[in-house]
């Protein structure tokens, strides 16, 4: 049994192994995300299996000094599965954006893998030595080419998430971002061996974790944050001065009601990307209720916030939608409950004011409203 496994399955391969299999056992067990983003999720996993494997045979292989051409496929699906594993943890952090702009990802990995499978004809790719010592060529360093290409990727979702006001998720994924490169560190400096697979496996079930917790956080259908985030914010911030916005759709029974459900869902979604569209990363969006959202200004002057509403407003003139919007400031030591009840009281002010200017309508859909919604029914991407 030693002489089988001996040089095959180090601590930092074990730990690969076992970690991927806990990745694997939350996706099976747990019921998570939409498949397409659980399939995701199961091709990295495979994948980093298949590549943990072929790393471990390869180490071994090497170590008894055997067995060159058989390396060549083992070093090949090892760096291929790799390529995909980042091409696929892209895909899933930035699984909110357009299918299109995510199909331009599969180029480099393409492009790449036919150069690293070319290695048994090109040494100048990779090739092995007399004692089965690895040797990379100039052109093998490609490989360090594709990751850059997509971590570059990553850190642009990173940043487009982190002044989204998404700025966990940012966090979440620098972190992931360091954790491989220090593996990748650690296993080009020669100090462990497939650590750069170990490290992506505890990364990628870091992802899954905080994703799988996060949608107990956020609302699928706005992709803002729930009313339970909105207190326990609020206590977060209960020493720092606030702007609270009390904010609801108008008319969204109606839409509802002769429109469907769907429309709804994208009048909501529209709101909350609006608001995200104007807003700085002091001021946090929730949905507390059905057509209801509320806004936290963190350390938000009066007129920030009165500012924040009035370029809301201009914005979503552009839209099919309209909102009332109430505003109350929040001061350390006043009663925050107090504060909310205050804002709603001004939103419904201005909803009075909005019911009293409209003119009576028709509940029959319109030209004019097919026209303005058509276009936000082209784009309408929900949360998973």
């Amino acid at each position: 049994m030693e002489g089988l496994f001996n040089h095959v399955i180090d601590g930092e391969t074990y730990l690969g192994f076992i970690t991927t299999i806990t990745l694997l056992m939350f996706i099976v067990i747990m019921r998570s995300f939409n498949r397409r983003l659980r399939n995701k999720f199961t091709a990295v996993a495979v994948a980093m299996l298949i590549a943990l494997t072929a790393g471990a045979l390869d180490t071994h292989f090497g170590y008894v000094g055997c067995c060159t051409n058989i390396r060549y496929l083992f070093k090949i699906v090892k760096y291929i599965c790799e390529g995909y594993m980042e091409l696929t943890v892209v895909q899933i952090v930035g699984h909110d954006y357009r299918k299109s702009r995510l199909k331009i990802l599969w180029t480099p990995f393409i492009l790449i893998s036919i150069v690293i499978a070319s290695a048994p004809f090109s040494p100048a790719v990779f090739s092995f030595g007399p004692k089965g010592e690895f040797i990379r060529g100039p052109v093998g360093y490609i490989v360090f080419v594709q990751a850059g290409i997509y971590t570059l990727m990553a850190l642009a979702v990173c940043a487009k998430k982190w002044f989204n006001g998404y700025q966990r998720d940012a966090l979440i994924i620098l972190f992931m971002l360091a954790v491989v490169s220090m593996g990748v560190f650690l296993e080009e400096a020669l100090i462990y061996d497939n650590c750069t697979l170990t490290s992506s496996s505890i990364g990628v079930l870091f992802v899954y974790v905080y994703m799988y917790a996060e949608r107990y956080n956020v609302d699928s259908v706005s992709g803002c944050y729930k009313r339970r985030c909105f207190y326990s914010d609020a206590a977060k911030y209960a020493k720092t001065n606030m702007a609270v916005i009390s904010m609801d759709l108008n008319d969204l029974k109606l839409i509802n009601d002769n429109f469907g459900h769907k429309a709804g869902d994208i009048a909501l979604l529209t709101l909350a990307e609006v608001c995200r569209s104007v807003k700085d990363n002091r001021f946090i969006l929730y949905r507390t209720g059905g057509d209801e959202f509320m806004m936290l200004g963190i350390k938000a002057s009066k007129e920030e916030a009165e500012q924040l509403i009035s370029d809301t407003k201009q914005k979503l003139s552009e839209t099919p939608y309209s909102c009332s919007f109430g505003l109350h400031m929040y001061k350390p030591g006043d009663d925050f409950d107090e504060v909310v009840v205050q804002a709603d009281k001004a939103m419904y002010d201005d909803k009075s004011l909005y019911k009293q200017s409209r003119t009576k309508r028709s509940h029959a859909r319109t030209e004019q409203y097919d026209e303005k919604s058509q276009s936000f029914n082209n784009d309408i991407k929900f949360k998973n």
